[in-house]
């Protein structure tokens, strides 16, 4: 299911330190050769097409990522990505209100995500009172 999320009454939300790239080649070698299949697929969309990434990190390596697409009408929260030893502990969520504080941030009041019934932690999220179901994104 697709939802709009009004961030109009949002409050930002403390979530853990991340690191923002608009353009593939800022990326260190050690964070692309760990996400390499991934970020093979979004490299050409970096800088042109207006997709954002955040990367969670500690001084082990990845813990979660995520991308914006600023392209669709509500910038839209896609492929967001917790590595397993790091699940259970509210990344999820974390990636999930990073990214609001970003588009509230860059002046916009909606955003829309993308959250499937069968994913049960990432429905956690929709305790929040701000997403409401779309046909379209």
């Amino acid at each position: 299911m697709y939802y709009k999320i009004d961030l109009n009454n949002y409050k930002k939300k403390v979530v853990p330190f991340y690191d923002t790239f608009d353009n593939y080649k800022n990326l260190k070698w050690e964070q692309v050769e760990m996400l390499t299949e991934e970020l093979e697929n979004f490299q050409d969309s970096f800088g042109k097409n207006d997709w954002s990434f955040y990367l969670i990190t500690d001084n082990v390596g990845i813990k979660a990522w995520s991308f914006i697409d600023w392209n669709k009408k509500y910038p839209y929260l896609c492929n967001r990505y917790v590595v397993p030893k790091h699940r259970n502990k509210g990344l999820g969520n974390d990636l999930v209100w990073l990214r609001c504080n970003e588009i509230i941030k860059q002046g916009y009041n909606y955003a829309s995500i993308k959250l499937e019934d069968w994913n049960k932690p990432a429905l956690s999220v929709m305790k929040e009172n701000i997403f409401t179901e779309l046909t379209e994104i």
